[in-house]
């Protein structure tokens, strides 16, 4: 039977579905429907379903990650991501010399950075662009709720929704460019936020490596470690 991965995350989940010697990648809402233990690896930085409370032989861990100077409370998802930017930048041919820089959008903007040499060197946390405006909707009594993303090219419009959309965009998009230039490393991106976030910066004259599926392809990649191939 072909082999499914999981990543389950702060507010989707990520899949990997293997068919034949090809995979497919999906990022969808939680559904605990969908879990079925048979030849499932997984790893969580969410909340953990009923479902997979007895599958811990099968968990992806953080120590399961070959990412060199991890401190033991990183997230896995962090260590996947910047792990296998690292390896695709090598596989490539990529410039390495400055280490490598993750920016990962997704609930959370995480910036994870990486030295010369492939080991985790340190980051940056701060809320994602949806975090952010349920933050402004929830803590003040005249901004609105704002269900989805208001993409608009006035930098500076007159609706409220497009304001705080644009404010949040803007800041984002200038704390990946403060560590991209004061880090100097070559600059890849993913989370479910990264096509936006890659305009921004392509208008900024920033050029990065966008890849969506960074984690899940890490995870297929370490599927061997978790489940051992028969014989080996």
């Amino acid at each position: 039977m072909d082999s499914r991965a999981l990543l389950i995350g702060n507010s989707r989940w990520h899949w990997a579905t293997q068919r034949g010697e090809r995979w497919s990648f999906d990022h969808a809402a939680p559904d605990p429907r969908w879990i079925d233990t048979t030849n499932l690896i997984w790893a969580a930085v969410g909340e953990v379903p009923a479902a997979l409370e007895g599958a811990q032989e099968s968990r992806l861990q953080l120590e399961n990650v070959p990412l060199e100077g991890c401190p033991p409370w990183l997230g896995v998802d962090r260590a996947l991501g910047a792990w296998g930017a690292w390896r695709r930048q090598r596989f490539q041919g990529g410039d390495l010399d400055q280490g490598l820089l993750l920016a990962d959008a997704g609930t959370v903007l995480s910036l994870t950075l990486l030295d010369a040499h492939g080991r985790f060197r340190g980051g940056r946390l701060m809320p994602g662009l949806r975090l952010q405006l349920q933050s402004m909707a929830s803590g003040t009594a005249l901004l609105p709720s704002v269900a989805r993303q208001q993409r608009t090219d006035d930098l500076f419009p007159s609706g409220t929704a497009e304001a705080m959309c644009q404010g949040v965009m803007q800041g984002l998009a200038a704390a990946v460019v403060d560590a991209y230039q004061n880090s100097g490393a070559c600059l890849w991106i993913c989370g479910g936020d990264a096509p936006w976030l890659e305009q921004e910066l392509t208008r900024r004259g920033v050029s990065a490596q966008t890849n969506q599926n960074l984690q899940l392809q890490a995870m297929v990649d370490l599927i061997p470690v978790i489940k051992p191939v028969p014989g080996r």
